[in-house]
């Protein structure tokens, strides 16, 4: 077969400057490696007043995000102020009580189970994007947008029992674009004696909190809604049923509630649209790898509609949803705050150090991955050699802070992949060129503009 390798951020042959990094950082997270960044296991560099570290090697990820959870749990001051005027205390940044306690109250919604359920609606979504597509055949449509339409109205629909609309779900998604557009990733007062509160003065986060704002308003509305339908077997209610609660680690205020629901939209929605719209673009010039997925949705569903128990009977399509998220991490960057002092590789870490765990980095490791840059789903099938380290690979991070949703996104991605390619090829305009924004997510830049075509038997 041949293999696709798609283009990728330019690596810098010597290291860069405290200042250097910062600046190369602001613009862009992914644009401060330098090629030995990929075969390193530890690293270490002073920004400013600011010591960071980088575990780079599956013992150390395991080392800081399990073993040592309890001095690695909080998220670092940079990914705080960039993420609380959106998700305020939600549990993506909280830490401590807090987070045991909102962590406790949502994990029963997303077991097996749960999921099970929610997969109807998932094929129900999908399906009616793809009659909405039927009518669009052989026109061009931008695939990110497109994506994070669908995404949003799935995880409104399983999650909150509402259907989106095409209005709200416009806003929604162009809220999140605009959001991250806007926020100061690494403002510098984390890095220097300015004060904090000089952060809040600039334009850039007007806009972001404009944007917040946006988002905070079509939450609101969903709650308000949810709270006239108490019966409804949704993760919502549930949310809403513990303000009633007497027990204080099940009680959540109205704000938390809405905290909450946006970081699920956040984790459903944002990070999944954007696996999504890299995964029809890494199909579209893969043809050996799109006839090897065609093959297998003809074999196993033929022209049926594919359920929850079908998911586990396409490895392939799971294969190429496992190979898109190693080579694009939705969330490229894990940095946690150490909480005491500490020693790592017989280097001393001071208490308040920046730990990094960089999936784009592990995922692209020179002694993990054969051929790291090249998109090759075969990788993830039962059997290949070498079996992929699961500290090396983390799309849905790991530890006790493992993604809540995980096997939510995994079920909803397949299914999409599934269903929309049992009917549609997407190719890319000749000439197109693709890139890459990655602030506090990896995604497209701009909006990914694909060709739309039927399928032919």
């Amino acid at each position: 077969m041949n293999y696709f390798t798609p283009n990728y951020p330019k690596r810098h042959a010597a290291d860069l400057s405290g200042v250097q990094a910062i600046l190369y950082a602001r613009k862009d997270l992914l644009s401060i490696w330098t090629e030995d960044s990929f075969e390193l296991e530890f690293m270490s560099q002073q920004l400013l007043k600011q010591k960071t570290f980088i575990a780079n090697d599956p013992r150390l990820v395991k080392e800081v995000l399990v073993t040592k959870h309890h001095i690695y749990e909080k998220k670092s001051p940079q990914m705080q102020r960039a993420l609380e005027p959106l998700l305020g205390d939600g549990l993506f940044i909280s830490d401590g009580d807090t987070w045991a306690s909102h962590r406790h109250i949502q994990t029963p919604l997303f077991n097996t189970g749960f999921v099970q359920n929610y997969s109807k609606i998932m094929v129900s979504t999908i399906t009616e994007i793809a009659d909405q597509w039927a009518a669009n055949t052989n026109s061009s449509i931008n695939v990110l947008p497109e994506m994070g339409h669908l995404t949003a109205e799935i995880i409104s629909r399983t999650l909150f029992g509402e259907s989106l609309g095409k209005e709200k779900a416009v806003v929604v998604v162009k809220a999140f674009a605009d959001y991250q557009a806007s926020i100061k990733q690494t403002p510098l007062s984390s890095f220097s004696s300015l004060p904090d509160w000089l952060d809040k003065f600039s334009l850039r986060s007007h806009l972001a909190l404009r944007a917040a704002k946006k988002i905070h308003a079509v939450v609101d509305d969903i709650i308000d809604k949810a709270e006239e339908n108490e019966n409804q077997d949704t993760l919502l209610a549930h949310l809403l049923k513990s303000n009633d609660s007497r027990e204080s680690d099940t009680t959540l205020t109205r704000e938390q509630i809405r905290n909450e629901i946006i970081v699920l939209f956040m984790a459903g929605h944002e990070t999944t649209a954007n696996s999504l719209a890299w995964c029809w673009y890494l199909l579209s010039q893969s043809p050996d790898v799109e006839a090897k997925l065609h093959a297998e949705l003809d074999e196993v569903l033929g022209d049926r509609l594919p359920s929850f128990a079908d998911v586990a009977k396409l490895p392939y399509t799971r294969a190429i949803f496992d190979e898109t998220v190693r080579l694009y991490p939705p969330v490229p960057i894990l940095s946690r705050q150490a909480s005491e002092d500490d020693v790592i590789r017989r280097k001393k870490i001071p208490k308040g150090s920046v730990m990094l765990v960089v999936p784009w980095l592990l995922h692209r490791h020179k002694k993990f991955w054969p051929q790291p840059d090249t998109f090759i789903p075969e990788r993830f099938l039962a059997g290949a050699e070498p079996k992929p380290n699961k500290f090396a690979y983390l799309p849905f991070s790991a530890g006790p802070r493992v993604c809540l949703g995980k096997n939510f996104g995994i079920v909803e991605s397949v299914l999409s992949i599934a269903i929309l390619a049992q009917r549609f090829r997407l190719t890319l305009p000749q000439g197109t060129s693709v890139t890459h924004e990655c602030r506090l997510t990896l995604r497209p830049k701009g909006s990914l503009p694909m060709q739309l075509e039927r399928r032919k038997p």
